[in-house]
C-alpha cells in the first residue's frame, strides 16, 4: 500500500509539473519547450495511468475481457 501510495504521489507530482512547464511555456511565449510537455505527457499517459487511475483502469480491463469472451 506504502509502495503505491509513493507511485501515485510520484505521477501526480509529475502532472502538476508537466501542467507548469505548459503553462510556463505558454505565458513566456517559449514554444518549443512543448516538446518536452508532449513527452512528458506521454510518459504519465503510458506509464502512470494505471496508478493514478485505478477505477477506471480497473473497468476498463474488466469491459475489454468481456468484449474478448463474446
Amino acid at each position: 500500500m506504502d509502495k503505491l501510495m509513493n507511485k501515485k504521489v510520484f505521477w501526480t507530482c509529475l502532472s502538476f509539473l508537466t501542467f507548469g512547464l505548459f503553462s510556463y511555456a505558454i505565458i513566456s511565449k517559449i514554444y518549443w519547450i512543448n516538446v518536452f510537455v508532449i513527452i512528458l505527457g506521454l510518459l504519465i499517459n503510458k506509464k502512470g495511468s494505471d496508478t493514478l487511475f485505478t477505477k477506471k483502469s480497473m473497468s476498463t480491463k474488466n469491459k475489454m475481457r468481456r468484449k474478448n469472451n463474446l
